[in-house]
């Protein structure tokens, strides 16, 4: 049921009420739908003229190639759907579609929306995500306060203790540093003792420099919770970073990216809006509290932090200077404390010798594919990747590189794409993205997670985590040199078995398989692959790299009789025929002496439970997953039969039973 009126008949009214449960004074936010032209259809990106689609609060394009209402022009429309967030902006928004020519050639502008409509049926969806269900339940029980009615996703205070406990736990664990940083305030802070510090977290591993070498590591940032009503990232990212810290000393790949990553994030960029949201769910904010002097309603005050960054600021085709819109980019640019907070930080981490002297007049000049970092922005919903130019659909410099990091992104979570001439949605100025790439050098990109704002924790658990976990993992792998370690080969099999000794070493490579479309970055074969022993191939020691040992036929058997007895590790890397060298992989190894007696009774069990009565305790692996790391940290009980028996994944002894 639509209905096209800029106001609701009572009929409307009473069963959007029954739809939200709302009395009839709260019915906003309402689902609007308009017909527009498609993105890149006679855009002019530097005209004045205000674009619909980012005045508004843009959900999703639900239609595509429809015919132009007043024309045979072509099937260049699209019907999108956003947000209203209250009879003001309902009003504001009718004006401009009325006011719109309907001429051929002006209902073809990106400016003049041909149609504006209330979709009961989309708003009811809307508010279902809060009244359908009086609990969404997570199988993994937080220790942390968490959103009401949303028991899988840490609250403002639970992220901000979660944060204190990582610090905590890493000092238990050799070798791993995790820090926590205040950057700034947020606005209400500023004013009042009523806000929040901003607050970003930094893990990274100090073994390289424990073993006398040095290494040049890469730079990951993780930005979440900048709109407030995203539930999913910040947890996202939280759990991510978790099962890092948890891999340290314990899983070969993890340990191995650590020490050559340094991992920032900020979960909560946007705490005072994420404080309101957390109490009332039914507004779905999406802005700060900045009032900016504006007279809205309390739904609709606020700046879109993701449109005060400064870079490209202040473009109306690409954001708002009406401070009731969805899209207001603030007073100037970069004017919000939270959005100072960031750009200081990130000026500070990532490398200053490769920024431009003047970024926006150097706006199309590439920055080389031995540029360093990447820059996530992690949103919810769409299930896409974006990534630059936003502000307009335009190719970067660098355009190859962001397809060869999506194109392998996509293989983990098979989100699709939005970027120029490749699914390009509308345009963003002074975004996240666009900035970190055009004033950092950083490899900028936006995630879109999920298919909701609220998303429930079933689907989080089932999808979201595994789609994504994976897919941050390969990104960290590449921050070393983004802009080119994805155009090389992956190594996509591996095994290592120790006899005596005797190590054989076998892996596979490929430079398309990860690739799930056919860019040509990702046809070229196989040149060689490398492997090294004990040492990394970024490590230098006495101001030497490392050369590797070059597999014959994906194979190869080395003599291993100088090293110790214990636990030691390989590393690989592949490299294609046009030279790019691709991301490395880390396997452990243990040489016979060390650990439990071998035997054949490994049961891998998720469920069973270990009695250890020397310490009078009964657990069971998932426990030790979280408990177990390196020496302090309940490592000792590793060395137990009975505890390796039942759970030799966790203490990484299946080589040893196998």
């Amino acid at each position: 049921m639509k209905v096209s009126s800029p106001f609701l008949a009572l009929g409307a009214l009473d069963l959007l009420g029954r739809i939200s449960g709302a009395t009839n004074s709260s019915h906003f936010p309402l689902v609007y739908t308009a017909i527009i032209p498609a993105p890149g259809n006679d855009v002019q990106n530097d005209s004045n003229e205000v674009y619909f689609a980012a005045e508004v609060d843009f959900l999703n394009i639900i239609e595509t190639g429809l015919p132009s209402p007043y024309d045979e022009m072509g099937n260049d429309f699209v019907r999108i759907s956003f947000l209203v967030y209250d009879e003001t902006e309902n009003q504001r928004l009718h004006q401009l579609v009325n006011e719109s020519p309907k001429s051929s050639r002006d209902a073809h502008d990106p400016s003049h929306p041909t149609s504006m409509e209330l979709d009961l049926s989309l708003t009811q969806d809307l508010h279902n995500q809060i009244t359908d269900h009086s609990e969404h339940s997570s199988s993994t029980r937080l220790q942390y306060t968490t959103i009401p009615n949303y028991s899988c996703y840490k609250n403002l205070e639970g992220t901000f203790d979660w944060i204190d406990d990582m610090v905590d736990r890493s000092l238990s664990i050799p070798n791993l540093i995790v820090t926590k940083t205040d950057i700034g305030d947020s606005f209400l802070k500023e004013q009042s003792s009523d806000g929040y510090d901003m607050i970003a977290m930094k893990v990274t591993g100090d073994g390289v420099a424990a073993a006398g070498r040095s290494t040049e590591k890469g730079i990951l940032f993780l930005m979440t919770g900048i709109h407030a009503r995203e539930l999913a990232p910040p947890e996202l990212v939280s759990r991510w970073i978790e099962d890092m810290i948890d891999g340290y000393g314990v899983d070969a790949e993890k340990t191995a990216i650590l020490d050559h990553t340094e991992i920032y994030a900020v979960l909560q960029s946007n705490p005072d809006g994420r404080k309101v949201l957390e109490g009332d769910l039914n507004s779905f904010r999406r802005k700060s509290l900045n009032p900016s002097g504006g007279s809205c309603s309390p739904g609709a005050l606020g700046v879109d932090l993701n449109r005060n960054f400064p870079f490209r600021w202040g473009l109306n085709s690409g954001s708002s200077s009406n401070k009731c819109s969805a899209t207001y980019r603030g007073q100037s640019a970069g004017s919000e404390p939270e959005v100072q907070a960031i750009v200081d930080f990130c000026e500070a981490i990532f490398p200053n010798e490769q920024r431009k002297p003047n970024p926006e007049q150097q706006i199309q000049q590439a920055y080389g594919e031995d540029a360093k970092g990447i820059f996530f922005d992690i949103h919810s919903y769409g299930e896409i990747i974006i990534y630059p130019w936003g502000h307009e659909e335009k190719k970067t410099g660098d355009d190859g590189s962001f397809k060869a990091l999506a194109n392998k992104l996509k293989h983990f979570n098979d989100y699709g794409f939005s970027g120029p001439d490749n699914g390009y949605l509308y345009p963003a100025s002074g975004a996240t993205d666009d900035w970190a790439y055009g004033t950092l050098g950083a490899l900028g990109m936006t995630f879109e997670l999920g298919n909701t704002f609220y998303q429930d924790c079933d689907y989080f658990e089932r999808n979201i985590i595994s789609d994504n976990f994976s897919a941050f993992t390969y990104a960290a792998k590449t921050s070393t040199a983004p802009y080119r370690i994805p155009k090389g080969p992956d190594i996509t099999s591996r095994s290592i078995s120790v006899s005596g000794d005797s190590l054989t070493i076998r892996a596979t490579a490929s430079d398309s398989a990860y690739a799930t479309v056919n860019y040509p970055n990702s046809q070229q074969a196989v040149a060689e692959v490398h492997a090294f022993i004990d040492i990394h191939p970024y490590d230098e020691q006495n101001g030497q790299t490392p050369s590797g040992i070059r597999l014959s036929e994906q194979s190869i058997t080395v003599d291993i009789s100088t090293l110790v007895d214990g636990k030691h590790t390989v590393y690989i890397q592949a490299t294609d025929g046009d030279g790019y060298v691709g991301p490395v992989a880390a396997t452990y190894f243990e040489k016979e002496g060390f650990g439990p007696t071998p035997t054949p009774a490994c049961k891998d069990s998720t469920s069973e439970t270990f009695q250890v009565d020397i310490i009078d305790m009964e657990q069971g692996c998932f426990w030790l997953s979280k408990n177990v790391g390196n020496e302090g940290r309940f490592n000792f009980l590793c060395e137990l039969l009975v505890v390796a028996l039942t759970c030799p994944r966790t203490c990484n002894k299946c080589g040893v039973f196998n």
